[in-house]
C-alpha cells in the first residue's frame, strides 16, 4: 500500500468536473504510475472539493507536454520518481512557456521535501519589494 504523506492543503484544491465552476483551479497529473495517479485523484476528491479540478492526467511525457497548452492547469503534479518522464526537458518546458503555472516534484520513493516551482509575472516596482524569503529575518 502506499503512504502518501504529503500536506498538499495549501492549494485548496479538489477534483470537480470544470463546467460547474468556471474559476476553479485545474490540475494535471504527470505519472505512469496508475497508483500515484488514483491516489493523488482519490485526495484531491476528499479534502479539497470545490476549490479545482483534474484537468487530466499524462502519463508520457509527449502526453505531458501537449496537456500543458491544452488543459493550461494551474497546478502540475509530477511523479519525480517516474523514468518514463524526463524532468529536465519538462522543467525546461515550464521555464520557456509563457502560461502561468505551479510544478510539484512528489515523490513517493523518498519521504524528504515536496518541490513546488511557481512561476509569476511582476511588474518591475512588484519585483522592487518581492521578498522572496517570506516569514524569514
Amino acid at each position: 500500500m502506499v503512504n502518501l504523506k504529503y500536506d498538499l492543503s495549501f492549494h485548496n484544491l479538489c477534483e470537480i468536473m470544470p463546467e460547474s465552476k468556471p474559476s476553479l483551479r485545474r490540475v494535471l497529473i504527470v505519472s505512469a504510475n496508475p497508483l500515484f495517479r488514483e491516489g493523488l485523484r482519490k485526495i484531491y476528491a476528499e479534502r479539497w472539493e470545490a476549490k479545482a479540478f483534474i484537468a487530466g492526467t499524462a502519463t508520457t511525457m509527449s502526453e505531458a507536454l501537449a496537456a500543458l497548452h491544452t488543459n493550461q492547469p494551474d497546478l502540475i503534479i509530477v511523479d519525480y520518481d517516474d523514468k518514463t518522464i524526463n524532468r529536465a526537458e519538462f522543467l525546461e518546458h515550464f521555464v520557456s512557456d509563457e502560461i502561468p503555472m505551479q510544478v510539484m516534484l512528489v515523490s513517493l520513493g523518498q519521504s524528504g521535501e515536496v518541490l513546488i516551482y511557481d512561476r509569476k509575472r511582476l511588474t518591475p516596482s512588484q519585483a522592487e519589494t518581492w521578498d522572496p524569503w517570506p516569514g524569514e529575518s
